[in-house]
């Protein structure tokens, strides 16, 4: 994937105080990762809040480019930072690269992507645990749950009632959070109309997405804040199902513009659109 910034001499300082030493150097997506050290616990709250920086970046930076090894090193680095005071975000960044290393998995890898989940769901309810009140996480979990009943249609009976209560919690707690409209969204999307689900419902919950994110960043700058650029590139996506190609292409270019380095939309997304045009 593109470099990892390298941590600076405060925070290497606050590290090798902390008896905790990270690899964490200027680096590609084949760099290997430190290993994870038992003594995350021992993570000073300084030395966490660099390394959760970090990991935020890693995430957004991986989703990007597609680079499944850099998720990787990203839900490594969450999961260091889980014995810290920052707990409940740590598992939560953890699940967050969970969920977007399943998304780039090949469906056919289904055991794989199995394993990431339930990885993601295990550090999900762990953050809930943790912060009952964490909307993010809230989200997240159901979004995970959605992804399961996908790949077992069989525990759509057990994992169903899971995934909508995590969402209404999510949606107690963060009613005006762009990512649990979002999630939510993708949730009717994805549903069979037979079983509720409705892409114009999701259309409009993208769009509301869309509108939430554009009032401002949280003011914890280690707290979730992606969704702006993917709000409208699903936008995008409602509406080329529904053979709009010009507000389509809007939203598309939109994306791309909050996000000049989204690889889904620019490789993805917008070919897709081409060919249905031609």
């Amino acid at each position: 994937m593109l470099p990892t910034a390298s941590l600076s001499r405060k925070t290497t300082l606050l590290l090798t105080a902390s008896l905790l030493v990270f690899s964490l150097v200027a680096c590609g997506s084949s760099t290997p990762m430190a290993p994870a050290s038992s003594a995350s616990s021992a993570l000073e709250p300084a030395a966490t809040d660099s390394l959760l920086r970090q990991v935020k970046t890693q995430i957004r930076e991986a989703t990007d480019k597609g680079s499944l090894d850099s998720l990787k090193q990203a839900r490594a680095w969450a999961k260091q930072a889980t014995g810290g005071d920052r707990a409940a975000l740590a598992h939560y960044y953890a699940a967050l690269a969970d969920y977007r290393m399943s998304n780039r998995l090949p469906e056919e890898d289904e055991a794989r992507r199995e394993r990431v989940i339930e990885d993601a769901i295990g550090h999900l309810k762990r953050a809930t645990e943790i912060n009952g009140t964490m909307a993010d996480a809230w989200a997240l979990l159901s979004g995970c749950y959605g992804q399961m009943m996908g790949m077992n249609p069989m525990q759509a009976m057990s994992l169903g009632p899971k995934s909508d209560e995590a969402m209404e919690k999510a949606k107690e707690h963060g009613p005006n959070n762009p990512r649990v409209w979002l999630i939510d969204g993708t949730s009717d999307f994805y549903t069979p109309g037979m079983f509720g689900g409705d892409k114009e419902k999701a259309l409009t919950k993208f769009e509301k997405a869309a509108r939430l994110a554009e009032q401002g960043s949280p003011d914890d700058p280690l707290m979730p804040s992606w969704g702006h650029a993917e709000a409208h590139a699903w936008v995008g996506v409602a509406h080329m199902e529904a053979e709009r190609y010009d507000p389509a292409r809007t939203a598309f270019e939109t994306a791309l513009d909050l996000n000049p380095d989204y690889g889904w939309v620019e490789k993805v997304l917008l070919p897709k659109l081409e060919e249905k045009q031609s």
